[in-house]
């Protein structure tokens, strides 16, 4: 047996190396061509600094509303977006916010909608903007850049996204997270915007932001996959669902899961409770919480 597992942490180890990058590799490129640089904090923080030639970008612009939910916009309404943001399909593209609340999951949630439309080049600044001036004081602007239209093409997965039948088909067949804090997943507490208590039968306890330590650096691989391999016990060749509140919780551990360790069936229920929760005809599980939660 460990021959297998050492097979699949060395092939996890070669395919994660952009998911998310260090603000001294960022300097290294920041006169590349290709770079596009997207920061998803307010206007007004935004514009009292930010790195040089980043764009100003509002997570909102890529979903729509539907009903109590939001879902992500399609793709012709993402690649119209995409290359006002000035992104063609060669670029190589940086995100980060400012340590605002959300704005983590605003980074992965854009990134997700870029790499769900077919581009190929994304990352999210390790520490984001907190961690870019520790390490470059020096480099901070104010002024907001001339965007050249991109041409960037959108070419849609269709095997990321799942909507609510694919998810209740796939209960007891398919591993699931929930991205959630706990509180909610065992249903001690109401989730803003969530009628029903509880969770997804048989889904799995997997707050998002235990994969980060407390300045918003992502944890290191080897405690990652202990979470994700270990813990979970999920095969990263294997389908795994993941859902949240609203779609912003759930982008941050399909980011980890498919960006940094690899995973190759890792797919989104978009809606998540704020559709799931509100329903009559969905089934709901309440799971007594461990002594130790």
């Amino acid at each position: 047996m460990k021959i297998p597992f050492l097979m699949i942490f060395t092939s996890l180890y070669l395919v994660a190396s952009t998911a998310f990058i260090s603000s001294s590799d960022l300097k290294d490129k920041l006169q590349n061509k290709t770079l596009v640089l997207l920061d998803v904090t307010d206007e007004l923080t935004y514009k009292a600094g930010h790195i040089p030639n980043a764009v100003g970008v509002n997570v909102g612009d890529f979903r729509h509303q539907v009903e109590a939910y939001q879902l992500m916009n399609d793709s012709k309404s993402i690649e119209t977006l995409a290359q006002s943001l000035g992104i063609n399909n060669d670029s190589d593209i940086v995100i980060y916010g400012h340590g605002q609340e959300k704005e983590l999951l605003k980074s992965s949630y854009i990134a997700l909608a870029l790499i769900v439309n077919g581009a190929n080049n994304v990352s999210i600044l390790d520490g984001g903007y907190a961690d870019w001036l520790f390490e470059n004081k020096q480099l901070s602007s104010t002024k907001t850049p001339t965007i050249k239209k991109g041409n960037f093409t959108a070419k849609f997965n269709p095997n990321i996204l799942v909507d609510l039948k694919y998810v209740n088909d796939s209960i007891g067949k398919v591993p699931m997270l929930e991205s959630r804090p706990a509180k909610f997943y065992y249903g001690e507490e109401q989730s803003q915007g969530v009628r029903r208590l509880g969770h997804i039968p048989k889904a799995m306890t997997s707050f998002w932001k235990d994969k980060f330590n407390s300045d918003d650096t992502v944890l290191n691989q080897k405690k990652l996959k202990s979470i994700y391999l270990a813990e979970h016990k999920l095969d990263p060749n294997k389908e795994v669902i993941i859902y949240c509140t609203g779609g912003l919780e759930a982008s941050m551990n399909w980011y980890i899961a498919y960006k940094e360790l690899g995973f190759t069936n890792v797919k989104l229920y978009d809606a998540s409770m704020k559709e799931w929760g509100n329903r009559d005809d969905t089934p709901m599980e309440i799971t007594p919480t461990p002594a130790n939660k």
